[in-house]
């Protein structure tokens, strides 16, 4: 796994590249020579063994930067114990209540304010500060170990982005992480990828697990992007031009502006999975690249599940258009499911329905998680007879095998379809809006948006064009930040739909 591939990497292998100055190991001028990081990696080993990790405990992981995250939890892994990784972004009181219920953690990792505030939070557990971790490495012996053996006994544990409530812990298997590491490499290979490989990803994410084993098994460069403000990543990726770039869907739309400037002129691939990402900005993306074939890789899965379907869009390629209102808001389309999964829609009472209609996307992959830690019982609940698993979403599968997302179940509204379709076109539409969400409050569905810095809504265009698609209300505009987000930028509707009503009664 990420031990052995790390150590394995020749002497001269390229350096990592990082806008971020780590605790574990040092970066001069963003870049990390692959072998200190490894060796910081064996040395954290032999320091936690002796801090009392052992085999099969759970440790907590609460660090910031992208590099001491990678570090601390493949340092755990070798030592057979479980990482439990936890977002920089989460509250503390949120983490206790992760964990409340979970057996078996004997460690806690952090530093700083988050190391106090842990032993306040969880003080039966062995509470490691991570500076003094790396003040112990250089006196410490590189830790050893035979290859590890790919299983199905738990290897690390990463938790959902809390969309509706507490966070959910999310366990997976050796053989699920390697196995939807090996389908990235595959793709990376028959890409013919070459140069920087960019992540600019939650450091704590199964995604980022699953990216930085699959650059590891190509042996490719990585580069680890923590900061995502515009102006810092515009000035990063003009001095050191990945040609491999990934991040959240809401991020690249918060980044697109940057394309005219040529923040995107090396990537030659774009990456996205966790959320809906919008045609618009995808064509911004690929316009900004210099490659005459660039493409974007929009991957349609789950923590829990894997990747499940693939969309790939090239430069320059014609764009499809159906001309129909009713198809173009009938949902997003995600591609053809990848050959190894499969995937079923259901009706409400579990029965099967007929190609093109609409109903619970369920899936069955190899790359499928082993269970929420915190919450048992609603892994139980999403796994079906016959170990499928539902996704919650809504969706459709045509007849050729192509499935089209329509919403999260508990996202759909009445007036439309898809909001994530209506959301596609009205953005197309309307390139000063930032951010689109559609909501239902009290039975009335209503787009709620922000507009970029120094731009101003077409307002009676825009509800001319809202009113041509779905009976919408009255658009309501708030301040981008004000949007409740994830940690992966997702939007936490069920705490926008509170917000909106109480600005509603507020001004009733």
């Amino acid at each position: 796994m990420i031990f052995d591939k790390l150590l394995a990497l020749p002497s001269h292998a390229t350096p990592w590249i990082v806008d971020h100055q780590p605790i574990i190991v040092a970066a001069h001028d963003d870049r990390i020579p692959a072998r200190d990081v490894a060796d910081a990696t064996a040395r954290t080993a032999t320091v936690l063994r002796n801090r009392g990790v052992a085999p099969g405990a759970r440790c907590i992981v609460w660090l910031e930067s992208p590099t001491d995250i990678v570090v601390a939890y493949t340092a755990i892994a070798a030592l057979d114990a479980v990482p439990i990784l936890i977002s920089p972004t989460l509250s503390g009181p949120t983490l206790a209540a992760m964990v409340a219920e979970v057996a078996g953690i004997t460690t806690f990792i952090a530093t700083g304010e988050r190391s106090a505030e842990g032993r306040t939070l969880l003080p039966g557990l062995t509470h490691v500060d991570w500076r003094e971790v790396a003040a112990e490495l250089p006196a410490a012996a590189r830790f050893t170990r035979g290859p590890e053996t790919r299983s199905a006994a738990p290897y690390v544990v990463v938790h959902t982005s809390g969309t509706t409530g507490v966070p959910k812990l999310v366990e997976c298997s050796s053989e699920s992480i390697w196995f939807n590491a090996s389908v990235q490499a595959v793709i990376h290979w028959a890409s013919r990828m070459r140069g920087h490989i960019a992540f600019a990803l939650s450091p704590v994410h199964g995604r980022t697990i699953v990216g930085v084993l699959a650059v590891l098994m190509r042996r490719a460069p990585l580069m680890l992007i923590q900061h995502d403000d515009p102006d810092s990543v515009d000035r990063f990726l003009k001095r050191h031009r990945p040609t491999y770039l990934e991040t959240h869907p809401n991020t690249f739309r918060a980044w697109q502006h940057l394309a005219p400037g040529g923040a995107f002129r090396s990537v030659r691939y774009f990456g996205a999975g966790f959320d809906v990402i919008h045609p618009d900005t995808v064509q911004a993306l690929l316009k900004g690249s210099a490659h005459r074939l660039a493409a974007f890789f929009e991957v349609y899965g789950q923590n829990e599940s894997g990747p499940v379907a693939f969309r790939a869009t090239v430069k320059g390629a014609p764009r499809l258009r159906r001309r129909s209102l009713p198809k173009l808001t009938g949902g997003h389309p995600v591609g053809p499911r990848f050959p190894f999964c499969r995937v079923r829609i259901l009706d409400e009472s579990g029965g099967r329905v007929p190609a093109g209609r609409p109903g619970r996307i369920v899936v069955r992959t190899p790359g499928t998680f082993s269970g929420y830690i915190n919450r048992p019982d609603l892994a139980s609940r999403n796994y079906p007879k016959g170990r499928w698993w539902d996704t919650g979403d809504w969706g459709s599968l045509s007849r050729l095998g192509l499935l089209t997302l329509i919403d999260r179940e508990v996202d759909k509204v009445s007036a439309a379809a898809s909001a994530i379709a209506v959301e596609d076109i009205l953005l197309e539409q309307f390139p000063e809006v930032l951010e689109l969400v559609l909501i239902e409050v009290d039975g009335v569905t209503l787009p709620v948006l922000s507009v970029r810095p120094g731009t101003q809504l077409r307002r009676e265009e825009f509800k001319r064009a809202a009113a041509a698609i779905a009976p919408l209300a009255e658009p309501v505009l708030i301040p981008d930040h004000e949007f409740p987000r994830t940690v992966t930028g997702k939007i936490k509707r069920q705490q926008l739909k509170d917000m909106v009503r109480r600005q509603l009664a507020a001004v009733s």
